[in-house]
C-alpha cells in the first residue's frame, strides 16, 4: 500500500514537470550509439541533469515527495530501455515491468526527527556469456541532495532557505549512469551490469549501505563497483581516479583506458571516501570513484543546471565507459586493501577548527595542493588567499596531497596561528599569508 501510495502522489506532478523544463528543450531525435565505441550524447546528459535538478524538483532532499518523483523518473528510464528490475528473480525477464518494480525501499530514522521511507532505484542488463554473466558489475550514482538546505544540515550557507538543485551533485552522476546504461542495454557485456541510481548518499551512504545489506545474490558476485559523483566541474584536461589500489588489475585497466582519452589522468589508490563506493570497498568490493574537483557552487543554491561543463562530463563518461567495457570481459577482478583510510572529501572535512577552504580532491597541482575554494569571510581568506592559489606548506610543512592537508587540520586548536606558503593564481609569486583559526 505504500509503494502504492508513493507511486499515485508522484505520477500526479510528473507531467507537469516534463513541460516546464523548457530551459534546454531536448531535441526530437538523438543521434544513435555506434557499436563498440561509446560516447555520451551531450544534448542527453544536459536533458537529463535539467530534468533531475530543475526547481520543481527542489532539491530532492532523502525522503521527500521530490525524492519520489526522481525515483519515479529513473525507474521509467530504466523501464524504457528493457532493464530487469533487480529483485531475487533478476535474471528471468518479467512482464508488466512498472517504474516502482526497480524501487528498493528502505527506511531510516533522519537526524530531524522523522522516520522516513526512500529508496534506491536499481535495473540490471544481463550478460551474454553463460559463464561470466554471473559475475556483476554496480555502476551507481547517488541521485539525493540538500533539499532547501535546511534539514540536510551541510549547505555551505548556513540558514539560507533556498532550494539546493544539486545539479553538480549529483544530476550530473545520474546523467552519466543513464548514458551507459542506454548504451549497454543495446550493447551488453559478457558480465551483468547492475545499475543503481541511490538516494541517501548526502545523509550518510544510507541508500548504498541498504542495498548492501539487503543484497538479493551473494556479494562476493560482484566483481568492481564504479561510483559516479560530481562529474560537471571538470577544468582543462586533468582527471583523477581513484580506487586503483582496490584490485590487482585497476592498474593495467588504466593504462589501457590512456590509450583511449585524452584526459590527462593521474590515480589515487584509496577506496574509501564520502560517497556510495565506500559502503562497497568496506565489504572488500574493488571500486573506481569518479569525481571531478567542488567547484564554488558545491552544496550551495547555485549548484545549477547552467554551470556544468557537459563536454567534460562526455570525456568522463567516455573514460568511464571504457573501464566499464575491460571489466566486462575479464575473468575476474581481484580485490586487494589500499590501505588505512586516506581523507580526499568532496566538502570540508569534520574539523573543530579549519582554515574555511576546500582543497582539490584531484590534487593535480605538482608544486603543491591546490585551494579550489577559499570562503569569504574565513581565516585562509581573511589572511588573503584566494581559490586557484597553491598551497606549497603550512607552518612550514610541506604540503602535497590531501592527506597531508587532513592531518594538519587535525592538529589546528582555536586561537593557533597558521604560515600558509602559496602561489598565487593571479601572479605566480610565492607569498606567505598568516591565518587566525
Amino acid at each position: 500500500m505504500k509503494k502504492l501510495w508513493f507511486c499515485l502522489l508522484a505520477a500526479l506532478p510528473v507531467l507537469a514537470l516534463a513541460q516546464d523544463v523548457q530551459d534546454e528543450p531536448i531535441a526530437p531525435k538523438i543521434e544513435d550509439f555506434v557499436p563498440d565505441s561509446f560516447c555520451a550524447r551531450v544534448q542527453m546528459l544536459r536533458h537529463e541533469v535539467l530534468m533531475l535538478a530543475c526547481d520543481q524538483m527542489e532539491g530532492r532532499l532523502t525522503g521527500s515527495l521530490q525524492d519520489s518523483l526522481s525515483a519515479l523518473y529513473i525507474g521509467a528510464r530504466f523501464m524504457e530501455n528493457g532493464l530487469v528490475p533487480f529483485t531475487s528473480g533478476y535474471k528471468t525477464a518479467e512482464v508488466g515491468v512498472t517504474q516502482t518494480d526497480y524501487w528498493l525501499p528502505y527506511t531510516f530514522k533522519a537526524r530531524w526527527g522523522e522516520q522516513v521511507y526512500s529508496r534506491n532505484v536499481a535495473g540490471v542488463v544481463k550478460g551474454t556469456d553463460s559463464v561470466l554473466s554471473e559475475r556483476l558489475i554496480v555502476v551507481g550514482a547517488h541521485f539525493d541532495h540538500l533539499g532547501w538546505g535546511d534539514k540536510a544540515e551541510t549547505s555551505m550557507r548556513k540558514g539560507v532557505y533556498e532550494i539546493h538543485n544539486g545539479a553538480d551533485d549529483n544530476a550530473s552522476g545520474v546523467a552519466v549512469m543513464l548514458e551507459l546504461m542506454r548504451y549497454y542495454s543495446q550493447y551488453p557485456l559478457p558480465k551483468t551490469l547492475v545499475f543503481v541510481a541511490f538516494s541517501g548518499e548526502e545523509l550518510g551512504l544510507l541508500g548504498s549501505t541498504a542495498l548492501l545489506d539487503e543484497f538479493p545474490v551473494d556479494l562476493k558476485d560482484i566483481d568492481v563497483m564504479f561510483n559516479l559523483d560530481m562529474l560537471g566541474g571538470l577544468q582543462g584536461d586533468a582527471f583523477r581516479i581513484t580506487g586503483t589500489g582496490t584490485s590487482q588489475e585497476a592498474g593495467a585497466m588504466v593504462e589501457e583506458a590512456r590509450r583511449h582519452t585524452d584526459l590527462e589522468l593521474s590515480v589515487s589508490p584509496d577506496g574509501h571516501g564520502p560517497s556510495d563506493h565506500a559502503a562497497f570497498y568496506a565489504r572488500q568490493i574493488p571500486v573506481f570513484f569518479f569525481c571531478t574537483p567542488p567547484t564554488p557552487t558545491y552544496h550551495t543554491p547555485d549548484d545549477d543546471p547552467a554551470t556544468l561543463n557537459y563536454e567534460g562530463m562526455a570525456r568522463i563518461a567516455a573514460l568511464a565507459g571504457n573501464l566499464i567495457k575491460q571489466a566486462g570481459t575479464l575473468k575476474s577482478l581481484h580485490f586487494t586493501s589500499a590501505g588505512e583510510p586516506q581523507r580526499p572529501t568532496k566538502g570540508m572535512g569534520d574539523f573543530k577548527v579549519t582554515l574555511g577552504l576546500m582543497p582539490d580532491i584531484n590534487n593535480t597541482s605538482k608544486e603543491g595542493l591546490t585551494a579550489m575554494i577559499v570562503v569569504e569571510g574565513k581565516p585562509a581568506y581573511k589572511a588573503g588567499l584566494r581559490s586557484g592559489d597553491i598551497m606549497c606548506s603550512l607552518n612550514g610543512q610541506k604540503i602535497t596531497s590531501i592527506e597531508q592537508y587532513m592531518e594538519f587540520l587535525a592538529t589546528l586548536r582555536q586561537g593557533m596561528k597558521v604560515k600558509i606558503k602559496a602561489i598565487r593564481k593571479s601572479d605566480g609569486k610565492k607569498t606567505v599569508y598568516v591565518a587566525h583559526v
